[in-house]
């Protein structure tokens, strides 16, 4: 069972739409927010959340560059990562795949699609 999330986004309204979804679902999943990669880095070394939900498109370090990095601790290596993001194309879905993520999503347009493909991440992770 998904008790906690991580966000990695440089958005703050993200974590807003993340919290409702999570509750709508039924789910009672904590979620917490890091802005961006280097803040992540940072909370990760204190908590392990079950899961992590990463967006692509950051300043600084993109989310696949923050993927590889993840992946490269040993205790982190279990987390499952979602990348996701306003567009994924088929050749960033393989890239991520191949870097780890466990799945990539494309963000929903509203928060009722992402409540359903909430639903489903939870039944698989």
């Amino acid at each position: 069972m998904v008790r906690s999330i991580l966000l990695i986004d440089d958005d703050a309204d993200e974590i807003e739409i993340l919290n409702e979804a999570v509750e709508m679902a039924g789910n009672d999943s904590t979620c917490n927010w890091a802005e961006g990669a280097e803040m992540a880095y940072g909370v990760l070394r204190v908590t392990k959340p079950d899961l992590i939900l990463l967006d692509y498109n950051m300043p600084g370090y993109n989310g696949l560059a923050c993927l590889e990095e993840i992946k490269k601790k040993k205790e982190l290596r279990h987390i499952p990562i979602i990348l996701y993001s306003t567009c994924i194309d088929y050749s960033l879905q393989q890239e991520a795949i191949n870097k780890g993520a466990f799945r990539c999503i494309q963000k929903p347009t509203s928060i009722y699609d992402l409540v359903k493909e909430l639903k489903k991440l939870f039944t698989q992770v």
